[in-house]
Protein backbone atom coordinates (compact mmCIF):
# COMPACT_ATOMS: atom_id res chain seq x y z
CA UNK A 1 0.00 0.00 0.00
CA UNK A 2 1.12 3.52 -0.78
CA UNK A 3 -0.27 7.00 -0.36
CA UNK A 4 1.00 10.53 -0.08
CA UNK A 5 -0.49 13.72 1.24
CA UNK A 6 0.75 17.15 0.19
CA UNK A 7 0.17 20.19 2.36
CA UNK A 8 1.65 23.63 2.14
CA UNK A 9 1.64 26.78 4.17
CA UNK A 10 3.36 29.93 3.11
CA UNK A 11 6.76 29.17 1.67
CA UNK A 12 7.00 25.61 2.98
CA UNK A 13 5.41 22.39 1.80
CA UNK A 14 5.25 18.85 3.16
CA UNK A 15 4.82 15.57 1.34
CA UNK A 16 3.89 12.78 3.72
CA UNK A 17 4.81 9.37 2.31
CA UNK A 18 2.90 6.37 3.65
CA UNK A 19 3.78 2.76 2.84
CA UNK A 20 6.24 1.40 0.28
CA UNK A 21 8.28 3.79 -1.84
CA UNK A 22 9.45 1.64 -4.72
CA UNK A 23 9.56 1.20 -8.50
CA UNK A 24 5.76 1.44 -8.66
CA UNK A 25 5.42 4.61 -6.56
CA UNK A 26 8.65 6.63 -6.75
CA UNK A 27 7.68 8.33 -10.01
CA UNK A 28 4.38 9.43 -8.44
CA UNK A 29 6.26 11.24 -5.68
CA UNK A 30 8.71 12.85 -8.10
CA UNK A 31 5.90 13.96 -10.42
CA UNK A 32 3.75 15.35 -7.60
CA UNK A 33 6.63 17.28 -6.08
CA UNK A 34 7.78 18.56 -9.47
CA UNK A 35 4.27 19.90 -10.08
CA UNK A 36 4.26 21.40 -6.59
CA UNK A 37 7.52 23.21 -7.30
CA UNK A 38 6.13 24.53 -10.59
CA UNK A 39 2.91 25.81 -8.96
CA UNK A 40 4.59 27.34 -5.90
CA UNK A 41 7.68 29.08 -7.23
CA UNK A 42 8.08 30.98 -3.94
CA UNK A 43 8.76 27.83 -1.87
CA UNK A 44 11.85 27.87 0.30
CA UNK A 45 11.54 24.48 2.01
CA UNK A 46 10.18 21.13 0.88
CA UNK A 47 9.78 18.54 3.63
CA UNK A 48 9.40 14.88 2.74
CA UNK A 49 7.93 13.20 5.83
CA UNK A 50 8.89 9.53 6.11
CA UNK A 51 7.15 8.85 9.44
CA UNK A 52 5.09 6.04 7.90
CA UNK A 53 7.57 4.76 5.31
CA UNK A 54 7.66 0.95 5.41
CA UNK A 55 10.03 0.07 2.54
CA UNK A 56 12.13 1.57 -0.22
CA UNK A 57 14.13 0.19 -3.13
CA UNK A 58 16.69 1.46 -5.62
CA UNK A 59 13.99 3.16 -7.71
CA UNK A 60 13.04 5.17 -4.62
CA UNK A 61 16.67 6.23 -4.15
CA UNK A 62 16.81 7.27 -7.79
CA UNK A 63 13.60 9.24 -7.27
CA UNK A 64 15.06 11.00 -4.24
CA UNK A 65 18.11 11.97 -6.29
CA UNK A 66 15.88 13.36 -9.05
CA UNK A 67 13.85 15.24 -6.45
CA UNK A 68 17.07 16.65 -4.96
CA UNK A 69 18.09 17.84 -8.43
CA UNK A 70 14.71 19.52 -8.99
CA UNK A 71 14.71 21.27 -5.62
CA UNK A 72 18.31 22.43 -6.05
CA UNK A 73 17.52 23.86 -9.48
CA UNK A 74 14.48 25.63 -7.99
CA UNK A 75 16.44 27.05 -5.06
CA UNK A 76 14.37 25.03 -2.58
CA UNK A 77 15.89 23.30 0.44
CA UNK A 78 14.95 19.61 0.59
CA UNK A 79 14.36 18.08 4.03
CA UNK A 80 14.04 14.33 4.55
CA UNK A 81 12.16 14.35 7.86
CA UNK A 82 11.30 11.63 10.36
CA UNK A 83 13.48 9.09 8.60
CA UNK A 84 13.24 5.54 9.92
CA UNK A 85 16.53 3.90 10.87
CA UNK A 86 16.47 1.67 7.79
CA UNK A 87 16.33 4.72 5.49
CA UNK A 88 19.32 6.32 7.20
CA UNK A 89 21.17 3.02 6.93
CA UNK A 90 20.47 2.72 3.19
CA UNK A 91 21.53 6.33 2.64
CA UNK A 92 24.76 5.72 4.58
CA UNK A 93 25.62 2.43 2.84
CA UNK A 94 25.04 3.94 -0.61
CA UNK A 95 26.99 7.10 0.21
CA UNK A 96 23.92 9.29 -0.28
CA UNK A 97 23.63 10.44 3.32
CA UNK A 98 26.29 13.09 2.76
CA UNK A 99 24.91 13.88 -0.71
CA UNK A 100 21.64 15.00 0.85
CA UNK A 101 23.46 16.99 3.55
CA UNK A 102 21.30 15.38 6.21
CA UNK A 103 21.55 16.04 9.88
CA UNK A 104 20.16 14.26 12.89
CA UNK A 105 17.83 17.23 13.35
CA UNK A 106 16.10 16.46 10.04
CA UNK A 107 15.47 12.90 11.19
CA UNK A 108 13.48 14.03 14.20
CA UNK A 109 12.41 17.49 13.05
CA UNK A 110 9.23 18.81 14.57
CA UNK A 111 7.68 21.04 11.95
CA UNK A 112 4.19 20.86 13.44
CA UNK A 113 3.65 24.55 12.80
CA UNK A 114 3.98 23.85 9.09
CA UNK A 115 0.73 21.97 8.73
CA UNK A 116 -0.86 22.26 12.15
CA UNK A 117 0.00 18.72 13.17
CA UNK A 118 1.69 17.70 16.37
CA UNK A 119 4.67 15.43 16.71
CA UNK A 120 3.87 12.44 18.90
CA UNK A 121 7.49 11.42 19.49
Amino acid sequence: NFSMKITNRGRSARVRVVGDLDYETADDVVEATTQLLARHVDLIDLHIDFTELTFLDSAALSGLLRLHRHTTQSGVRLHLDHRPAFLDRVLQVTGLFSHFDLSHADAAADDSTLVGQSNSS
